[in-house]
């Protein structure tokens, strides 16, 4: 089982055989160099999908997170006259 954000993933640990075309030159070169093509293209689905994750979050908060800033503008951090720092 594999947890990953507050979700779930049952299957998270099971492989499935996905068919890509990249240039030969580039899958040349991998194989010279030792390069683990599924672990590569599984960080590298990772990070462009949690990139995207982090964007859809943003935008679809994007009111919310304005409205706060426009709260601090405003008034500052809550109970920040009594700080000492």
């Amino acid at each position: 089982m594999h947890i990953e954000t507050g979700r779930v993933d049952a299957d998270a640990d099971e492989k499935s055989r996905v068919s890509l075309r990249i240039r030969a030159s580039l899958k040349n070169r991998a194989q010279r160099l030792g390069v683990n093509l599924s672990g590569v293209l599984e960080r590298s689905l990772e990070d462009e999908l949690s990139r995207r994750e982090q964007e859809a979050w943003v935008q679809a908060n994007r009111e919310a997170i304005a409205a706060y800033n426009q709260r601090m503008e405003a008034y500052g951090p809550t109970l920040s006259e009594y700080r000492s720092f």
